[in-house]
């Protein structure tokens, strides 16, 4: 083995300072190391990397945190790659790091000209900006498997070519910052992959694609939104595998071509499923292979609306229960093979005969009665495991836990 250099080791802690620690990098860059321990910092601190110059800047895990105390709009770490370039010889790593921020507080990491950059297995708590911005070009970003709660942004990217976000987990706090979108990837940006994430709970969008092309959106779960995914102006997307629980699925807009809808589960969709509006006469989507089905919330279940989106395919979907207008709406010709059913009607079908008797000392009186006083247009009703036990006066039989029977939808 031939030893070409041995880059630095840099304990910050021994150092005393973050910002002095980054200073102290040779040329050909090195690590930096935060042990366990909670770090105040008031103030942004900065580190510029020059061509052929790395950074892997590690902690350990949820034990190193970096408490950021500054209230006036400033990201916690700013790190520059190489201006205006693309593709330098340039990788950092960012890894094993937790992040606090306040409302008053911007980013926590912001990014400029990264390459090869990876942030890895790291929490992001309270910043009212975005736990991560990415601007204003940038190749080939790696974010996995990181945690990101109470920022009003998680990711924020611009003319970024080659993003994996992968494996992370997004969610709001009770009386914690009002949150904007939980991902924005911009105009410009390429190649970019969503994939493996579960992201909850925030008070606008998920993911919005705005003015992009050529992403995959993959084997996400998307619940407590008011729109999973807002396609604005994009071309050229998969939207896959994902588990869709907000008022609006999949809402697509303006000139939009080349969309992708297909094998998602979208449930509980209020207002619609997938919706498409002010299109300019754009389209060539292909929406297939969905199940679009109320689950067990009972708040509605809208259908497809292809507003006036042209040449679209609508082909081997499920729609079940839709009870928010039309199961499908749009354009005459675009529909084909989709299966569209009510399980109430399906369910009184198979009735025979007037309501069995139940005796008066029966220990699920209290349940025959409640369901007997529901109006002949009830279509569906849900039962939550402690609701059963309540109107049955205490613990139910064992067996009821396992018989399909009780939980039939």
């Amino acid at each position: 083995m031939k030893t070409l250099y041995r880059a630095a080791q840099i304990n910050a802690a021994d150092v005393g300072d973050l910002q002095e620690a980054l200073t102290l990098l040779p040329p050909q860059g090195g690590d930096v190391y935060l042990p366990a321990g909670c770090y105040e910092i008031d103030r942004t601190v900065t580190c510029r990397l020059h061509e052929g110059q790395h950074l892997c800047l590690h902690g350990d895990g949820r034990a190193t945190v970096l408490r950021f105390t500054a209230t006036d709009g400033s990201p916690l770490l700013a790190i520059d790659g190489v201006p205006n370039s693309w593709w330098p010889d340039l990788r950092f790593t960012l890894r094993d790091l937790t992040f606090v921020g306040q409302e008053g507080s911007g980013d926590a990491l912001h990014l400029r000209w990264p390459n090869d950059a990876l942030i890895d297995a790291c929490a992001f708590f309270g910043f009212g900006g975005t736990a991560i911005t990415v601007t204003p070009n940038a190749t080939n970003v790696t974010i996995r498997d990181c945690w990101m709660r109470d920022c009003r942004r998680v990711l924020h990217a611009d003319n970024l070519h080659h993003l994996t976000f992968h494996g992370n987990q997004t969610r709001s706090r009770d009386g914690g910052v009002v949150q904007s979108e939980h991902l924005y990837i911009g105009k410009h940006c390429r190649e970019v992959r969503i994939v493996n994430n579960h992201l909850a709970y925030g008070q606008a969008e998920a993911i919005i694609l705005d003015g992009t092309a050529q992403h995959v959106i993959a084997n996400n779960t998307i619940e407590g939104f008011t729109i999973g995914i807002r396609v604005r102006d994009c071309r050229d997307l998969t939207l896959s595998a994902n588990y869709l629980h907000t008022p609006t699925g999949v809402l697509i807009e303006g000139d939009s071509r080349g969309v992708v809808v297909s094998g998602n589960l979208f449930t509980d969709n209020s207002e619609r499923a997938l919706c498409i509006r002010d299109c300019h006469g754009s389209g060539g989507h292909v929406i297939s292979g969905n199940v679009i089905r109320q689950s067990v919330y009972n708040d509605g279940q809208g259908g497809i609306d292809l507003g006036e989106a042209v040449d679209c395919v609508v082909q081997g979907n499920v729609l079940e229960d839709i009870d928010r207008g039309p199961a499908l709406d749009g354009h005459p010709g675009a529909a084909a093979a989709n299966g569209v059913s009510d399980t109430a009607e399906r369910a009184r079908r198979g009735l025979a005969g007037p309501a069995p008797h139940c005796d008066a000392d029966n220990p699920f009186q209290p349940l025959h009665a409640w369901l007997k006083a529901q109006p002949a247009t009830t279509r569906r009703v849900t039962l939550t495991w402690w609701e059963w036990r309540r109107m049955a006066g205490g613990d139910l039989p064992a067996a009821a836990e396992a018989d399909r029977g009780w939980w039939h939808n």
